[in-house]
């Protein structure tokens, strides 16, 4: 295991990216924290301030509890 297997899983890259766990340099990204999705990084470049502090946020994901396209809870 080398050090990029290491980095958090990118939370929306696709499968087939060459790259799901190296980070685009000059974006901003969050921990997301609990669920299926625990330890992965959410890119929230696109996001002011005050949206990116509001709290939290509801994701679309195929490892939902309900199945896919579901939320994961």
């Amino acid at each position: 295991m080398n050090d990029i297997d290491l980095r958090p899983w990118i939370y929306g890259t696709d499968h087939d990216d060459p790259g799901p766990r190296t980070p685009t340099p000059g974006h901003v990204y969050v921990d997301l924290v609990g669920g299926p999705l625990d330890g992965q990084l959410l890119d929230v470049t696109a996001y002011t301030p005050e949206e990116r502090s509001s709290g939290g946020a509801l994701l679309i994901s195929n490892c939902g509890m309900h199945g896919p396209a579901s939320r994961p809870v």
